[in-house]
């Protein structure tokens, strides 16, 4: 058998794997964080930290010992009392296509499960594939978090349908775009002054 025939299966392999889910992803969705850390009983403790090698909660005195060096870390923040990963940490190891971002402290965010503030919608508005709560922009997102596109992952009929692990480079001028938007208009200077003419 030629190196070349010998290579087609592993090729083969990886594509397979790319349409599976991680396995780390589902039992990082119904963690838990912010609880205080019992192993560091001091100020700014809470476990907003997870480790996808380890598969655990951790605070950031966690991630300063040997044993989550070199490991695969991702940060939560809250936002609307709900867990968030940044967009830009979650799509190293995810497809975040269609999920809707929102603004946190300057930071494109993407919500674990979906947030209280996305409320069910009217017959005439266009909502989450998933859970029908509402999207800010239904004409870029079909789902309001994680959660829901893993579902919809899942319940997939076709094998023609978009891989949830195909990792497609990030759009540098299109997260610019949403950052944009989505800042608050800054105060501007209401003209160049003029010097008035000599006569």
């Amino acid at each position: 058998m030629s190196a070349s025939s010998k290579f087609v299966p592993q090729v083969e392999q990886v594509a397979q794997n790319k349409n599976e889910k991680p396995e780390w992803l589902e039992a990082f969705l119904q963690r838990t964080f912010f609880d205080s850390c019992s192993v560091h009983p001091i100020r700014r403790n809470e476990k907003n930290r997870y480790c996808i090698n380890c598969d655990t909660s951790a605070c950031q005195y966690c991630m300063t010992c040997t044993t989550h060096r070199h490991h695969k870390i991702l940060k939560i923040y809250r936002h609307v009392y709900k867990d968030v990963v940044s967009l830009a940490a979650m799509e190293k190891y995810i497809d975040c296509a269609e999920i809707q971002p929102y603004k946190c402290n300057k930071r494109l965010v993407i919500a674990l499960n979906p947030l209280p503030h996305c409320g069910p919608t009217s017959k005439n508005e266009t909502s989450c594939d998933i859970c029908n709560r509402r999207l800010a922009e239904p004409d870029m997102y079909r789902y309001c978090s994680i959660s829901c596109k893993v579902i919809a992952f899942e319940r997939k009929s076709s094998d023609s349908a978009p891989p949830f692990l195909s990792i497609q480079s990030p759009n540098k001028e299109k997260r610019k775009e949403l950052l944009l938007k989505t800042e608050q208009p800054k105060h501007k200077r209401k003209g160049i002054p003029q010097r008035a003419p000599f006569f």
